[in-house]
């Protein structure tokens, strides 16, 4: 027999049961949404997570600290965060940029309440790749004096009536800051004399700079981004600043002497390394673990994320998975009803020279169209219980981090449900179809 007669055949005697048909499709149909719909609800949380993660942090992104090579071990060689170290990492495979950076706290006056705050020195390249909207200013020019990049959370972040506890309503857009760097006395606060009988010492107030805000970066009200809390500054107008603030003397966090003078080379607070890719992120952070170094990888949190998602969707799975096995069997039920209900008919087709391989096709095929109705079906109906739980449940994802999807279905659960269903009433037909292959001709004729 032709494809198209056996297609057509099956077809019409599932018609002619019409009822027990659509009884056994109505069960494929709740297997297939049980099972699409609980996989979808682990895929639309392990998108939450990740999409999480980068807001907080690109996946292409490692971050260096100051440690010790291979830390516990007491000979250990502490790894000097210098330009060497910073020319030693961009020469490894797969890093694109990397960016030092130096932290330095700072205590910023404003409207009689001091705050105290820390300055991100990053280098002018990285202020220009940031990948972010400005809602007012942008980056400083190169060479300019000290200000600020403010992240649009700061204001709320740092700056607090010290009488009520509540936030300071900041415009980061117009506001200028009055800022003093701590390390030297306060203004007026007595010092030791140098020895016996000497009198104390009074120490210029510490100098203050007005530093203006460059610009402010774009976020939405209730959303926290990488960038949100984040003040970032030129690192060499902020080194300038310093030095201007500590004349003759180390700066803060760099190497001096005894009496306080600077001496060896800059050491930055830490480093960011740009990766070409996720996959070369990955790569470098084995990498840089095996080597010694400390570092923080957002990758990493993506894949234990991921591992975790995984055995989410697995759970979820193998709970609807039982819902589609039930059917399964009503499946092979529906089968073996059909081939004693056409014990004559069958007889008659062998008798008539039908070839076995047709007979069982036949059947194969009859159970087959089955599981893809039922699945075929059971994916429309779980796009719309997956719009339901977006529209009605969605909300518990947001969490402050933006909206969230609840129920995620991507296309390669779509497609791989209606296959599944098929393959599952396919195999749910090898026994009917078998049975049918081995009835014997002329007991099948006499069958009433």
């Amino acid at each position: 027999m032709r494809f198209g007669d056996l297609v057509r055949s099956s077809l019409t005697s599932l018609w002619q049961r019409k009822f027990r048909t659509s009884l056994t499709v109505m069960g494929v149909v709740i297997g297939t949404m049980a099972v699409v719909v609980m996989v979808s609800l682990g895929v639309g949380l392990s998108k939450a997570q990740l999409d999480s993660i980068e807001q907080y942090a690109s996946l292409r992104q490692i971050t260096v600290h100051a440690t010790s090579m291979m830390e516990g071990e007491p000979d250990a060689d502490v790894v000097a965060m210098d330009d060497n170290l910073v020319a030693e990492l961009e020469s490894l495979p797969g890093v694109s940029d990397v960016w030092p950076v130096y932290f330095a706290d700072a205590e910023v006056n404003l409207r009689g309440t001091v705050n105290w705050m820390q300055l991100m020195g990053v280098p002018h390249s990285m202020l220009e790749s940031l990948d972010v909207e400005f809602a007012s200013g942008g980056v400083p020019e190169v060479g300019a004096p000290l200000a600020l990049v403010a992240g649009d959370k700061v204001g709320e972040m740092y700056f607090w009536d010290p009488v009520t506890g509540m936030p300071l309503e900041v415009d980061m857009a117009t506001e200028q800051f009055f800022v003093t760097f701590p390390g030297g006395a306060g203004p007026g606060e007595p010092q030791p004399g140098g020895g016996d009988g000497e009198d104390p010492v009074t120490v210029a107030p510490p100098q203050k700079f007005l530093v203006p805000v460059a610009g402010v970066l774009a976020g939405e009200e209730m959303e926290w981004g990488q960038h949100s809390g984040m003040l970032y500054v030129d690192m060499a107008a902020l080194v300038r600043t310093l030095e201007e603030a500590f004349p003759g003397k180390a700066l803060p966090g760099q190497p001096a002497t005894p009496s306080g003078k600077p001496v060896g080379a800059f050491v930055y607070s830490q480093l960011v390394l740009m990766a070409d890719d996720v996959a070369a992120a990955k790569e470098l952070t084995t990498s840089l673990r095996e080597q010694g170094y400390q570092i923080d990888a957002a990758v990493e949190w993506m894949d234990q994320m991921e591992q975790q998602s995984a055995l989410i969707q697995a759970v979820f799975g193998g709970i609807g998975l039982i819902s589609l096995l039930v059917a399964a069997i009503g499946i092979a039920n529906t089968m073996l009803m059909s081939v004693y209900e056409r014990t004559r008919e069958i007889g008659i087709m062998k008798v008539l020279g039908a070839a076995l391989r047709d007979i069982r096709n036949m059947f194969l095929l009859e159970s087959a169209c089955i599981g893809f109705f039922g699945g075929f079906f059971g994916l429309l109906l779980s796009l719309a219980v997956s719009a339901v739980l977006n529209a009605t449940l969605g909300g518990a994802m947001d969490m402050g981090m933006g909206a969230s999807e609840l129920s995620v279905i991507p296309a390669w659960l779509a497609l791989g449900a209606v296959a599944f269903s098929t393959l599952i009433g396919t195999v749910a037909g090898l026994v009917p179809a078998q049975r049918a292959m081995r009835l014997s001709a002329l007991g099948a004729i006499r069958a009433q």
